[in-house]
This record gives structure tokens, C-alpha cells and sequence, in this order.
């Protein structure tokens, strides 16, 4: 295949389908793109073009994003993750670097604490999945949020479904409220701890965090960074947010990339 050529390819696996834009060089490494909540396959294909006249590029759907139809609302990031690692095994049956960002990096952490064979190295971008440092003003307030819902609940009997529903225009996430029928996926999605799996994670990792990040802020890069310990380089690029890789973060992170995956050879 030629790097200019793509093809789509869908894959079925315990009541859910994912959807592969596949690119680059076919005969040569392969780098799998997980997109982060809210996105799809567009949201890293800026990044992934700058592979694709080196490496074979995966630019994913995930269930219930792009055209890839919803997962079982019992799903979370597990499930997420044995889809991903099915379709490694059956499709692609060579060795994979991941790249995640956001929600596409908790499947990716998950991935990795497997210690599955083909999974060769991770890269994460703004990925959450840890738990808040005690008693920060972000966690208590979160904290009185969560009581304050317990509370309109627990009335609903008194006072109906307004005061839930007020609550949820006035605190739910902009992703909360746009969830649609993947609500029941987010809700147990945002409450997952994933310190023990990134904990046994055996492959190198690079973190890729922008510093004006408030959504995950980079205190969650330096956690992940001590949890992987030698396997892990972190870099911080500055003035980028969240979405580090769209404008000119598509390139730097590329370019840091690069950099990190050609010291494999001296490592």
C-alpha cells in the first residue's frame, strides 16, 4: 500500500465494533491511534500522517464515537481494552506502538498492564485516571458536588426530578451532558483508579502532557511518570492545553516521538 492510499476495516468482538482507517506502509511497524472522549479517528490524524511514510497508521474508532456504533452500557475502559487487544491479535498479529489521549490513554494504560507481547511501547497524552491529591480545593468541590446530588435524589420523592435535573445542567461536564446513550460508560469510566495498572505496565512509555492542561493537569503526568518509573520520559510542551495535539502540537509531538522511539536502539 502506498502512503497515500487508506482502507477501512471494521472488527467485531463481544457485542461491539471498532472501526480501523488504515494507512502508511503496510510492511512496517504499526502505530495505533486511540482518540480521546467526544473524539474520533480525526482527532489524531494530524499526528498520524507524520508516520505514514515510515510506519503502518491505525486511526481508530472507538465504540460510540465516529462510525462506530455504541458498546453495551455495561461497558468501561476493561472492555475497551479487550476489543483493542483482539484486534491486535487477529488482525494484526505484529508488534504495536499505542498512542492514547484522554480516554483512548486509560484503554492504552489498560492495554499495557496486560504486558501483552505485541504491545512494544505507549504513548499517553493527557491521560486522567489517577486519584486527586488529598484535600486539593478541586476534589473537595468535587466532593460537595457529589453530596449535594445524593441529597436531590434522596428528595426525589418531595420535590420530583427538577432538582436532579437542575443539577445536572448546572454541574454535569460538558461530555456528561452530551453522552447520550454512552452516559452509563462515562459515569464508570471517570470513576476508575488506574494506579495498579499503570503500575504494571513493563514497557517504555512517553507522556506527553501540555503544561496549560486543566482538565488533566500535568500534577497527573509527574504521578504517572513515578508509577512507571525508568520505563517512563515525560515531556511538557508549553502554552498547549488538553488538546495538545491539535495546531502546531501535532508536529512537536511527532517530533518528540521520533526522538523517543530512536533511543530504543541505545536503551
Amino acid at each position: 500500500m502506498s502512503s497515500g492510499a487508506s482502507q477501512i476495516a471494521r472488527f467485531e468482538y463481544n457485542g461491539a465494533t471498532l472501526v480501523d482507517e488504515v494507512s502508511g506502509d503496510l510492511t512496517a511497524g504499526h502505530i495505533l491511534f486511540l482518540h480521546g472522549w467526544g473524539g474520533s479517528r480525526e482527532s489524531l490524524r494530524g499526528i498520524g500522517t507524520l508516520f505514514q511514510h515510515t510506519h503502518c497508521v491505525h486511526l481508530l474508532d472507538l465504540p460510540g464515537f465516529g462510525e462506530a456504533p455504541p458498546p453495551p452500557e455495561s461497558w468501561g475502559t476493561n472492555e475497551y481494552a479487550d476489543l483493542v487487544q483482539q484486534y491486535i491479535l487477529e488482525r494484526i498479529n505484529a508488534p504495536v506502538v499505542l498512542v492514547g489521549h484522554s480516554f483512548g490513554g486509560r484503554v492504552s494504560v489498560r492495554l499495557g498492564s496486560r504486558r501483552l507481547a505485541l504491545v512494544k511501547e505507549i504513548v499517553l497524552l493527557g491521560v486522567p485516571g489517577l486519584p486527586q491529591p488529598t484535600f486539593t480545593r478541586r476534589k473537595l468541590r468535587a466532593w460537595g458536588i457529589r453530596t449535594l446530588r445524593r441529597a436531590l435524589i434522596a428528595a426525589q420523592p418531595l420535590i420530583g426530578e427538577r432538582g436532579v435535573r437542575w443539577h445536572t445542567e448546572r454541574f454535569g461536564s460538558k461530555d456528561y451532558q452530551a453522552a447520550g446513550v454512552l452516559r452509563p460508560v462515562l459515569v464508570r469510566t471517570v470513576t476508575e483508579d488506574l494506579t495498579e495498572s499503570a503500575s504494571n505496565i513493563t514497557c517504555r512509555v512517553l507522556l506527553v502532557w501540555g503544561i496549560d492542561d486543566t482538565e488533566t493537569p500535568p500534577w497527573l503526568a509527574h504521578r504517572y511518570a513515578a508509577l512507571l518509573g525508568s520505563k517512563a520520559r515525560l515531556v511538557l510542551l508549553p502554552h498547549k492545553d488538553h488538546h495538545l495535539y491539535t495546531g502546531t502540537g501535532a508536529h512537536l509531538i511527532g517530533q518528540k516521538m521520533r526522538e523517543w522511539m530512536a533511543t530504543e536502539a541505545h536503551d
